[in-house]
């Protein structure tokens, strides 16, 4: 890996306060673009993606799930969707695009928060909601969503101390801890 690829990693954090100014197409153009670059499981590319702009909509979505106010106050969502008939590992896929995603944004300057698991009883409300109001068909999954903004916030770098522990990997044979 180059050091600019270490850089845009460890820039990557989730970012859940965002200033007001909008996020342009070219930039979301460039998110979904990096997002369809992902892996995919005999190239089946099972990710379909809805781009919202609608702050009522998105306060609908952020009172349903409770405590993620930031969901309304993104200046742009990214609804990644999945077509469970496309691949047996749609979710790996869209995982996959999701990271993808998240790093684009990370290397344009941009905040980005994933949220949401479609295996978990608190999303189901909020799925329901986006095939209600925006007419998600029934055979598609809303897998997750990835607020996107301009961060009103400021985190640091991780920092390779930080992340990377020599202690979670095993040599050869679980159990043969590699030496730091």
């Amino acid at each position: 890996m180059t050091a600019n690829l270490f850089d845009v990693l460890r820039a990557r954090r989730t970012i859940r306060r965002y200033t007001p100014e909008p996020v342009s197409d070219e930039d979301i153009d460039a998110l979904l673009e990096a997002a369809m670059y992902a892996p995919s499981r005999m190239d089946r590319r099972p990710w379909r993606f809805i781009v919202l702009r609608d702050q009522a909509l998105q306060q609908e979505m952020a009172d349903a799930l409770g405590v993620r106010n930031y969901l309304a106050e993104a200046p742009a969502l990214i609804v990644v969707c999945a077509d469970p008939a496309a691949s047996p590992t749609w979710m790996m896929d869209i995982s996959a695009a999701t990271e993808n995603l998240l790093l684009a944004a990370a290397d344009r300057d941009l905040g980005a928060a994933w949220v949401g698991w479609p295996e978990s009883a608190w999303w189901q409300p909020v799925e329901a909601l986006l095939r209600r109001r925006i007419g998600v068909p029934d055979d598609i999954r809303v897998a997750t969503v990835v607020a996107v903004g301009h961060p009103a916030e400021e985190r640091a770098p991780y920092t390779r101390e930080e992340r990377f522990d020599v202690t979670l990997i095993h040599d050869g044979r679980w159990g043969n801890k590699r030496l730091p």
